[in-house]
């Protein structure tokens, strides 16, 4: 067992705090792309034909309605899917968005066979049991889940624990690392690493027979996304010198009155999200105390450190990107790998966040000691953070 200190009683929405034993790290980042890549391009010519096909408006009306709102390919080239469908036009062969359409319970088989699948390529044969594993994921949910069932195919029951975070949408990177950082410093834990595993599928959610403005930008922006990362104590981390990212400090906030402004749920068809137009006026009111905070409550100073350190914004589109970067007084290469996942991924959900944090780790010109502020938003309305410090060795 790694010993800690006796944690002091802080504010809730601290990181717990141990000795340097205990200090806690994010790393072993793994991703697996999805079956295909599409350009943006061809996606939205896509689902100009696909919204073609359920009738109601024509082709011409439909491509002017989506050059005017979606996200083009100026800031997002490629998006992955699981799914073949998209990768053609031949209709009457599709296996989810042929012309007679499919339910959410169609659409649910496909997420559990491919989250199985990931999780089956996640963890070879030959993997070690981890302490926990944190399942994230707001597009679809199967019990026994994939996390569950990799843990009864591979006997690690008596080892290794299964939570879920489920349901949260873009921000669910942030609260899974919360709940790692409290297994990790629990009297009860091991000292094997906490794995966190998101596993999104959003592209089985869009709904071409949805044709308003908002529904076009949401059809525009979400992919498939699929990462595994690992929390670890300092002992753990340091025996093996990797690149990591320290923990410093988390909050979360659910902005008052804002219940409205983002909403995501199950519809007889496929989960359905709407957002508000008052989503970017109440980031932009929220985020400069917020991310103060933040930092304050990890004893750092914002006025001292706000010119150095990196933004990991969750790109829930372009114009999230541009708004934090206005409000926050940023310069754009702080918030340069949030844009650079945004052009390569499109918005994968939960499992962007921790792309970007893998693009910062990996990137040579981002020196050790970084800090990284990293934001994301999601129903409540919820307002996420992070901050977290680079080391390289």
């Amino acid at each position: 067992m790694i010993e800690t200190k006796k944690i002091a009683q802080t504010s809730p929405h601290r990181i717990p705090r141990v000795n340097r034993q205990g200090t806690l790290y994010l790393t072993g980042f793994h991703t697996i792309p999805p079956r295909f890549t599409t350009s943006q391009a061809e996606l939205l010519d896509w689902l100009v034909e696909a919204h073609v096909h359920t009738g109601g408006l024509g082709r011409d009306a439909l491509t002017s309605m989506f050059a005017r709102h979606s996200a083009s390919s100026e800031h997002i080239a490629f998006r992955g899917h699981e799914l073949e469908d998209f990768s053609h036009r031949r209709w009457e062969e599709m296996e989810l968005f042929s012309p007679k359409g499919s339910d959410l319970g169609e659409k649910t088989k496909f997420f559990e066979e491919s989250v199985n699948m990931i999780f089956t390529r996640l963890y070879s044969a030959h993997a070690a049991p981890p302490g926990a594993i944190v399942h994230v994921t707001c597009t679809g949910y199967v019990s026994p889940s994939g996390a569950q069932r990799l843990v009864s195919l591979r006997n690690w029951g008596r080892r290794t624990q299964v939570l879920h975070a489920y349901h949260m949408g873009c921000y669910a990177a942030h609260p899974a690392v919360r709940m790692a950082a409290g297994l990790s410093v629990s009297a009860f834990e091991s000292i094997e690493p906490i794995d966190i595993v998101h596993t999104e599928l959003c592209s089985l959610h869009l709904d071409p027979k949805l044709h308003d403005p908002a529904q076009l930008i949401i059809q525009s922006l979400f992919a498939d996304g699929f990462i595994k990362y690992q929390m670890k104590n300092s002992a753990l981390a340091d025996s093996v010198h990797e690149p990591r990212l320290e923990l410093l400090a988390g909050r979360e906030e659910i902005i008052p009155n804002s219940e409205g402004a983002m909403a995501w749920w199950t519809g007889p068809m496929n989960f359905q999200m709407d957002l508000s137009k008052e989503v970017p006026t109440l980031l932009a009111s929220s985020l400069p105390r917020f991310i103060k905070t933040i930092v304050d409550e990890a004893g750092l100073d914002w006025g001292q450190e706000k010119d150095h350190l990196l933004l990991a914004i969750h790109p829930g589109g372009p114009s999230i990107i541009e708004l934090s970067q206005r409000v926050l007084s940023a310069r754009p290469d702080q918030v340069r790998h949030s844009r650079q996942i945004l052009r390569e991924h499109g918005n994968m959900s939960s499992a962007t966040l921790p792309h970007i944090w893998q693009r910062i780790l990996l990137d040579p010109d981002v020196p050790d000691g970084t800090l990284v502020a990293s934001l994301g938003a999601g129903p409540g309305l919820t307002l996420s953070g992070l901050l977290f410090r680079k080391k390289d060795n």
